[in-house]
């Protein structure tokens, strides 16, 4: 496997074993909490919002790691920084 599908079968496996915690601890209080927030936003926007931040989450994600081992140790810490700074900057 390359580092692609062992970043995706290590995130499937890490949704597997998380999900059961998740229903135990939460479940009770997310209809609640999704209700709360829904006040201020319609229920697409909010769906939509979640799932696009995952879905571009996960890809970030795993272009760095295929990025990774292409580049040394402080290429790839300088440009995570540059990164956080641009975050902060356009946030």
């Amino acid at each position: 496997m390359d580092s692609a599908n062992v970043y995706a079968v290590t995130n499937i496996i890490s949704f597997l074993c998380t999900l059961p915690l998740i229903m135990v601890e939460e479940f009770s209080t997310l209809n609640y909490r999704w209700e709360a927030v829904s006040v201020s936003h319609n229920h697409y926007d909010l769906t939509k919002n979640v799932i696009l931040s995952g879905f571009f989450y996960y890809i970030f994600n795993e272009l760095a790691f295929v990025f990774y081992p292409q580049v040394g140790v402080v290429t790839s810490s300088v440009l995570n920084t540059a990164k956080r700074v641009i975050v902060i900057a356009v946030s």
